[in-house]
């Protein structure tokens, strides 16, 4: 592990984004000689600290980059933030963008500051591709407006999805959950996702709808806990590792967080906090637990190159004594979905 950080040191003082790319790419032969179950606790915080390093690395070369083309005006705060599994701290090796822009100036200088922003976002998402992380394909970056905003901006939009109350608002604000700071002035972020997290806390109904929307997408576990794969196209006799239950847990414990007014951005914080709270029963914490490092261990193991099959596994490839731990996680993400559901319909009774 030892020389897994010394090589990251080493990450850090890149010149240029051919050499990250070397990195990214060493970085999945670097994890597959270390990977074993036993171990997986300690690893998933090296990958993340790995993909944090070669992010803000090619975040810098955007800012010079801009600097450089004299474009707009830097805002005197402005701060880069990662979502998704980069923001949760949880990212396999070929894991895709996700990120946005926080800024803070006057008003009188906005429009130059957004067209500073605009354009450190364009190189920015360019760099990553680069490098190896795949554009989004639901356009979560910063090069989308709404995700890379100023700050008077942005709290107008967590507004309005707070008031709407709709499923792609509910979908947002899920996604907004989980930023986390990256390059920049930090307490922008910590800030702002603080705020979003009470702003919930205070909304009943909101909270309710939230709560049914964890019972989706549905977990392909049968009656007789037989696995439904996928039957026909390119993917027949797979499964889909996120949504056969890992998000599904994810969301769970982000309610639960929404719930007790729990800003954390990371998976493993948020259920630290729920578990010291007492929020879920011993015995059903702890099996989530387990849940998720059953989810990050098979995930990282046969997730290994980038494309968007990236999350589909192969029953049939799986070991026997990982089909039944996945079969035991996609158990656990079912009683977690009742549980929730249970609890958000007693919401404001």
């Amino acid at each position: 592990m030892q020389s897994l950080y010394e090589w990251m040191k080493q990450m850090e003082e890149a010149e240029t984004i051919g050499e990250l790319r070397m990195y990214h790419d060493e970085l999945a032969n670097r994890v597959r000689d270390i990977l074993r179950w036993e171990e997986i606790e300690s690893i998933s915080p090296i990958i993340s600290d790995a993909h944090d390093a070669l992010v803000k690395r090619a975040f810098l070369f955007a800012e010079e980059e801009t600097l450089r083309a004299s474009v707009g005006i830097r805002p005197r705060k402005w701060c880069w933030y990662v979502m998704g599994s980069m923001g949760r701290r949880e990212p396999t090796i070929w894991t895709d963008q996700d990120h946005g822009i926080l800024f803070e100036c006057g008003e009188h200088e906005e429009k130059q500051c957004y067209e500073f922003i605009r354009h450190v976002a364009a190189v920015g998402t360019n760099y990553l591709y680069e490098i190896g992380y795949p554009y989004c394909s639901g356009y979560v970056m910063a090069t989308n407006k709404r995700w890379g905003q100023s700050l008077r901006d942005w709290e107008k939009q967590i507004e309005m999805y707070i008031s709407g109350c709709l499923p792609n608002d509910i979908r947002f604000l899920f996604i907004a959950m989980d930023m986390r700071p990256i390059y920049g002035d930090s307490e922008l972020v910590t800030d702002s996702r603080r705020r979003l997290f009470h702003s919930i806390n205070q909304e009943m109904q909101l909270l309710r709808c939230i709560g049914e929307h964890v019972t989706f997408p549905a977990i392909p576990l049968g009656w007789l806990h037989n696995v439904q794969m996928e039957r026909w196209g390119p993917h027949s006799g797979a499964i889909h590792m996120k949504h056969s239950g890992y998000v599904q847990i994810v969301n769970a414990l982000k309610w639960l967080a929404c719930v007790a007014d729990i800003s954390a951005a990371t998976t493993w914080e948020r259920w630290c906090e729920i578990a010291n709270r007492a929020l879920l029963p011993l015995p059903l914490a702890e099996e989530a637990r387990e849940a998720l490092l059953t989810y990050y261990y098979i995930r990282l193991k046969y997730a290994k190159e980038a494309g968007s099959d990236r999350d589909y596994v192969l029953w049939h490839m799986l070991e026997a004594n990982e089909r039944t731990c996945l079969k035991k996680a996609m158990r656990t993400a079912k009683r977690l979905q009742r549980f929730v559901v249970r609890r958000a319909g007693g919401i404001g009774e």
